[in-house]
């Protein structure tokens, strides 16, 4: 008889099956809806992105007071992180993952009624501590789905994700480009999303039972503790990395390069698109490779593109390095998410949220901290911290073996 692979906690895929009696949902069927819930997240949080110039109209903010809105979008998701780990093993993914999909798409549905900067920020925190609720329940569905087929599935989900948000940011350019209002535009694309949620929503994962799973006595607040350090950290080089391409490639491509706007905008399409094809990728390799050798490849890839336009200080490098800084980084997230849920099987959600919340102190600082030592050298000299970022995920590798 032919052996299954072992799941992530010790498990053959049938006997993750069987463990799910009851339920009556294949393990594809689970795949789907939770691919679908990843879609709407991506799709959601575009609609948001592709309007902001027009929200910002409406309300007749400056830069200044834009980015003091914002202030909310992230504060709202960095402080969420560590309590939504908690209420995941408290009360399961999916009850939390219902909850931060109305809270989710109920702000986002809002967003174009707001009076004024005040109430905008407290609706942009809103929103991202639903997207923060919906991240670390989906990406529990996640591993759930993963241990019953025994094979890597999480790498796919990221890619839904992605092709969400290219599906939500040409639907904003089209209503932008049409007039449509973004009332009109925001609550149509909610309520669409909610219906395909709450689809899924019937389909999703079973949580563990209780008598396997974390009791109520469980720390509400979900910190990093033994083991979760280096993949935290591993996060951190990641979505360092992915938050300096997002605020600064397009301005590199522009100053450096001597690129058009409309190329230096090119460039991050570009980049966007090398993390599609590195996620719907990412599974069959990490199932071939291993969790250690697939981190090693991702840094080199992406170390090797995040090198190339440095090297050489010309558009079309530059194109060939943000696609290979995709395809390196696109699987790392996903693959860190997946090891720190298989160290601790029965706390998958607040494993995945301490390492998250790791990850985005990097995401956060990342833009920040080029902008000071382009301010100190040249932008040019600053985007060498890329390199060093992956080359630090290449030795943090070494060490998931042991973790």
């Amino acid at each position: 008889m032919r052996n299954e692979p072992g799941t992530a906690d010790g498990r053959t895929a049938r006997q993750a099956r069987a463990g799910d009696g009851g339920h009556g949902r294949s393990p594809r069927t689970m795949r789907l809806a939770v691919c679908a819930v990843f879609f709407v997240t991506g799709a959601a949080f575009a609609t948001w992105a592709a309007r902001v110039p027009a929200v910002q109209s409406r309300l007749d903010l400056s830069a200044g007071e834009l980015a003091v809105a914002l202030v909310g979008l992230s504060g709202g998701a960095f402080l969420g992180l560590p309590l939504v780990g908690g209420l995941v093993a408290r009360y399961g993914s999916r009850r939390v993952l219902c909850a931060g999909l109305i809270a989710y798409l109920g702000a986002l549905a809002s967003l174009p009624h707001v009076p004024d900067l005040a109430v905008l920020t407290a609706a942009l925190a809103l929103f991202a501590c639903g997207n923060t609720a919906v991240d670390v329940a989906m990406n529990t569905q996640g591993v759930l789905v993963e241990r019953a087929y025994g094979r890597p599935v999480l790498g796919g989900f990221h890619a839904m994700f992605s092709l969400g948000g290219i599906t939500g940011a040409a639907a904003g350019g089209l209503a932008a480009s049409a007039g449509v209002g973004i009332a009109a535009h925001f609550t149509v694309a909610a309520l669409v999303l909610l219906v395909v949620a709450g689809a899924a929503a019937t389909a999703l994962a079973p949580d563990p039972p209780p008598a396997a799973g974390p009791s109520r006595r469980d720390p509400l607040l979900a910190l990093p503790g033994p083991g979760l350090w280096i993949p935290g950290l591993v996060a951190f080089c990641a979505l360092m990395g992915e938050g300096v391409v997002n605020d600064w490639g397009a301005v590199y491509l522009k100053e450096e390069t001597g690129a058009s706007a409309g190329a230096a905008g090119l460039g991050y399409a570009v980049f966007s698109a090398g993390m599609v094809a590195g996620r719907l990728t990412a599974d069959r390799l990490r199932a071939r490779l291993g969790t250690v050798r697939f981190t090693l490849l991702c840094a080199a890839v992406a170390g090797a593109g995040a090198l190339i336009p440095i090297l050489d200080a010309t558009t079309a490098a530059g194109f060939v390095g943000y696609g290979l800084l995709g395809l390196g980084m696109a699987a790392v997230i996903p693959l860190v998410f997946a090891h720190a849920a298989g160290l601790r099987p029965e706390r998958a959600g607040s494993s995945i949220a301490a390492v998250s919340a790791v990850g985005y102190v990097g995401f956060l600082a990342g833009p920040p901290v080029i902008g000071a030592l382009a301010e100190a050298t040249t932008l040019r000299w600053a985007m060498l911290v890329l390199p060093a970022l992956m080359a630090a995920m290449a030795v943090l590798a070494g060490r998931l073996r042991r973790t």
